[in-house]
């Protein structure tokens, strides 16, 4: 009897399990007709990244037909096109939080608008809703020569702090602009002053140095560009020291710096060059074409001495 019994159980729980498992539904894994696509950049520090499935024309009118005007569309097949930046970033100028962001627009003839939506995770536009909307901006179209079969996007007109994107398909361009604020950036490179290149003086003159190219936080270079000095004394960190120091209003303390590169490193020829170039930034003329003529004498590469002399010709 007990053995009866412990069939009779293992035969209805497995006629219950195979039963259950026969009503579960099973999906196929198939090939995308619309493959899933990636495309990133790094600008500065920032990531930017758009992830769509990108969708081709397979001889279907496009604009007006399978994308009717004013309508929302996902911009892509399946899923809604995600985009994603890792810092607060200017869209043609409007400012957008770090995050992602699902990717929707509303085609036209003329101008599309380009919306980020705060959900990054519906499925097509079906579910969109203009209440979590973070930004709308309205851009034009313009056509292009060539055909692009299947839709992309694409980066191009890089900058350090900016990069035009354009969504492409079908004889159409939708352009729009992504700047990353000087001040993230420069917080990128401030927070490195509590890290490993603070050891070194390397660090303190690149970070000096981005201000002066950057004509940005001059202030802060300056302190950078004296720490570099303290930690090592050389042609590179007195140079960009006396820079800023012009930069920043002192020509006096400048012209020292120029006048101490000349005397320090009297055989040297960026010595010189740089002396000069600080000279000619305290508006010194006859001091910096010196310079420059003795930077030229001590040069040995053709090219450098030409470069040279074509400075020493625009003072003239």
């Amino acid at each position: 009897m007990k053995f009866f019994k412990a069939t009779f159980f293992i035969l209805t729980t497995l006629f219950f399990a195979s039963t259950t498992n026969a009503q579960l539904p099973v999906s196929l894994a198939l090939p995308q007709v619309s493959p899933f696509e990636e495309r990133s950049i790094t600008i500065g520090f920032t990531e930017i990244k758009l992830e769509y499935s990108s969708v081709g024309i397979r001889d279907r009118e496009i604009w007006g037909g399978l994308i009717p005007y004013g309508e929302v569309w996902r911009t892509g097949a399946n899923k809604n096109t995600v985009f994603s930046v890792s810092d607060d970033v200017l869209i043609n100028g409007k400012e957008l939080k770090a995050g992602s962001y699902g990717f929707h627009t509303i085609p036209g003839e003329k101008e599309w608008v380009i919306i980020f939506s705060k959900n990054s995770e519906a499925w097509g536009s079906y579910f969109y809703n203009e209440a979590d909307d973070a930004l709308r901006i309205t851009v034009p179209v313009s056509e292009m020569d060539s055909k692009y079969e299947w839709m992309k996007f694409s980066f191009s007109n890089y900058t350090a702090t900016s990069v035009d994107i354009s969504l492409k398909w079908a004889h159409r361009s939708v352009p729009f602009s992504v700047e990353i604020p000087k001040a993230t950036t420069f917080a990128h490179i401030k927070r490195q002053f509590t890290s490993r290149p603070a050891f070194s003086w390397q660090g303190w003159y690149q970070g000096a140095n981005y201000t002066l190219a950057n004509d940005y936080e001059l202030e802060q270079g300056v302190e950078w560009a004296k720490e570099a000095v303290r930690r090592q004394e050389n042609v590179q960190t007195l140079g960009v020291l006396g820079k800023l120091m012009v930069k920043t209003g002192d020509s006096e303390m400048g012209i020292s710096s120029a006048g101490k590169l000349t005397e320090s490193w009297s055989d040297n020829w960026r010595a010189h060059l740089t002396a000069g170039e600080i000279f000619e930034m305290a508006e010194d003329m006859a001091a910096a074409k010196s310079a420059y003529q003795k930077a030229h004498d001590l040069a040995t590469n053709e090219r450098t001495k030409t470069a040279i002399k074509n400075r020493i010709d625009s003072l003239d």
